[in-house]
């Protein structure tokens, strides 16, 4: 999918073998803290209850997806859903031994990505992806779907980047925490929290709560 009008180009090529296998390579080394965060992650979907169903959304090489399942053997579906073709191909390298994964190739930026993905789910899961959809002014309505895909009281977890400095490409295609903590309230998530924070990287939490769209905050009329 083309970047609309105002996002921010991306500066990698993840849909290209080489792009793909060079952000894998590094992107722990870059941000150590994603250790923590995957731990973190799994630590919330090991009080899932026994058949629980969890959708990753940017699922990339699979790091997580291994971190999660060889700990939550519990979980009935583990659904990876990624943009990229590559990226797919190296987590069903490290995951599909696991019976539970299930791989799935769609764009989350699209309006029509939630009928590639078989909810309601009991979690939905995501790390450093969402500012994939290349402006911030986009996440509210993703964390709208998101919200949609959930069982009542199920858990959205997400880490994504914050704004390494003042720029104009930092500030419009990342969110700071307390604009994550705001868009998931928006959204009509319950109890938003900030789990973890650093490296440039932020960790909250929500949990779907039915409310009427005219309670969910600006923007959530849909089209």
């Amino acid at each position: 999918m083309t970047d609309r009008p105002g996002d921010v180009p991306s500066t990698e090529n993840l849909e290209s073998a080489d792009g793909a296998r060079a952000w894998a390579d590094t992107a722990d080394r870059k941000r150590p803290l994603r250790l923590q965060i995957r731990e973190a992650i799994t630590d919330e979907l090991r009080t899932m209850p026994p058949g629980a169903r969890v959708l990753e959304l940017g699922s990339g090489p699979g790091f997580l997806a291994e971190h999660v399942l060889s700990r939550c053997p519990h979980l009935a579906s583990y659904t990876l859903f990624d943009f990229s073709e590559p990226m797919l191909d190296m987590s069903r390298q490290l995951v599909e031994r696991f019976p539970s994964a299930m791989f799935v190739l769609g764009d989350f930026r699209t309006d029509v990505w939630t009928q590639l993905v078989a909810g309601p789910y009991e979690a939905v899961v995501s790390m450093q992806a969402v500012h994939e959809v290349r402006h911030k002014r986009h996440i509210p309505h993703l964390y709208r779907q998101i919200h949609d895909l959930l069982v009542p009281s199920g858990t959205f977890v997400i880490a994504d980047r914050t704004p390494e400095d003042d720029s104009s490409r930092s500030s419009a295609l990342f969110m700071t925490d307390r604009e994550q903590l705001q868009a998931l309230a928006d959204a009509g998530f319950g109890d938003p929290r900030l789990l973890m924070s650093g490296d440039a990287l932020a960790l909250c939490r929500g949990t779907r709560v039915n409310l009427p769209d005219a309670a969910r905050g600006p923007g959530s009329t849909r089209g």
